[in-house]
């Protein structure tokens, strides 16, 4: 593994970044969620997403593609988690009673101590192991249920849709968990710093093009092209 680990943007289009890797507890992970210019999840008027629970097919990030950072073979699909769609504001009190409470922590370390099934907090999602750099896994979580697509075993090519942003697992709205780890099982979190290849941010009213770097929290990207 080198020591800048450089990997492809794993979305298509424009997201905007709920958590960038920063927070306690989430080091060096991302979440990302689409939102409109008025940071709307839906089209519906900020108030109504605040106290109505939304269809899920009516979030302007629910079921866009996935894609692989790198080339690679699968070795965790989880699929078959349900979804469901609440209001922002039960989903986020019960996102964080969960972060509080001692009998959820117990749960999820109980979990990590055995290596089961973290399908309740990630809902569905994968694991890719880096044909390209040796010890790197990719964790993708909280995918639509039914959306998964390779099977365990299964190779994949860098950008190849792998699966569709979902509301499955711990979820306050449709998104994407992302972070590379040093251990296939997302169990034993020791979680792996890098920077994507290439994307675009929203700054001052225009598009700028950042390359083998990370965005913050709060800003608006898109993915761009790889070069050929």
């Amino acid at each position: 593994m080198t020591s800048e680990l450089i990997v492809q943007f794993p979305l298509q289009g424009e997201w905007f970044v709920g958590a960038d890797g920063t927070e306690a507890g989430h080091e060096l992970a991302f979440d990302f969620i689409r939102l409109d210019r008025k940071l709307r999840a839906t089209r519906k008027s900020s108030l109504h997403e605040l106290l109505t629970a939304v269809p899920l097919e009516q979030y302007l990030g629910w079921g866009q593609p996935i894609v692989s950072p790198f080339e690679g073979r699968v070795v965790t699909a989880v699929d078959g988690h349900s979804e469901r769609s609440q209001s922002f504001i039960k989903a986020m009190f019960e996102s964080l009673s969960a972060t509080v409470s001692p009998s959820q922590r117990k749960r999820l370390e109980a979990l990590q101590a055995t290596g089961g099934d973290i399908g309740a907090f990630a809902g569905n999602h994968l694991v890719i192991e880096s044909a390209e750099s040796e010890g790197v896994f990719a964790f993708m979580a909280h995918a639509r249920t039914g959306s998964i697509i390779p099977r365990i075993g299964d190779p994949v090519c860098v950008n190849q849709q792998v699966a569709e942003v979902g509301n499955s697992g711990q979820s306050v709205a449709p998104h994407l968990h992302f972070h590379l780890m040093s251990d296939p099982s997302p169990n034993n979190v020791q979680v792996i710093p890098f920077k994507f290849a290439r994307y675009e941010v929203y700054l001052k009213g225009e598009w700028s093009l950042q390359e083998h770097a990370l965005p913050k929290k709060r800003q608006r990207i898109r993915s761009v092209p790889t070069p050929a």
